[in-house]
């Protein structure tokens, strides 16, 4: 079996994260994608006015919910702290033996991936699926393991999303699902940040 993750703050999930999933499960053969929310990501520092999970997680499980190949994983809000992708890898791989991992990643991330705790043991448990991204460099860390997805670059980013929303332009509802769209007005989330 072959599995893709992708992980990120998902603060707010938008069509773009969902359009790199289906694309790299069709060019990829995965039989099943999991998204997982950071509880706490190492990286908090850079995202000060994070969202609080429990709105993330929600958010992702209704962007899923007529999605019958992707599922989400709460591994990360098992732990009381800092969520690190390595410890992660390691729970899937004992829980799915013998199942084939991959990272899917934007190509931001995966030029940084090698300030990441636990590298080597990643590289060990995971392959990874790497889309362009605008303004990532296309020099690649390393290339053991690593496939490039054929997509074209989806020009959206949940901090565009937020501050559109922040400054009350609508046009940004349009990369949202529709779903998600409607919690985020509902719980007033992004309004005035």
């Amino acid at each position: 079996m072959k599995i893709g993750i992708l992980g990120g703050t998902f603060d707010p999930i938008h069509k773009g994260h969902l359009a790199l999933a289906r694309e790299a499960k069709k060019e990829f053969g995965l039989d099943r994608v999991f998204f997982v929310p950071s509880f706490i990501p190492p990286t908090k520092s850079v995202f000060p006015h994070l969202t609080p999970a429990p709105y993330r997680y929600r958010m992702v499980e209704l962007a899923l919910e007529n999605e019958t190949d992707f599922e989400i994983c709460d591994e990360e809000f098992k732990r009381p702290d800092v969520s690190y992708t390595v410890d992660t890898l390691e729970i899937l791989q004992s829980k799915f033996p013998g199942t084939q991992l991959y990272l899917i990643l934007g190509g931001d991330s995966f030029n940084g991936l090698l300030q990441w705790k636990g590298i080597a043991r990643i590289r060990e448990l995971a392959g990874f699926i790497v889309a362009p991204r605008e303004g990532a460099q296309s020099e690649a860390p390393f290339t053991e393991k690593v496939n490039w997805i054929k997509m074209p670059i989806v020009p959206i980013s949940s901090s565009v999303i937020r501050s559109g929303i922040s400054s009350g332009n609508s046009e940004v509802n349009a990369f949202l699902p529709k779903k998600v769209e409607q919690y985020i007005h509902e719980m007033k989330l992004y309004e005035g940040d």
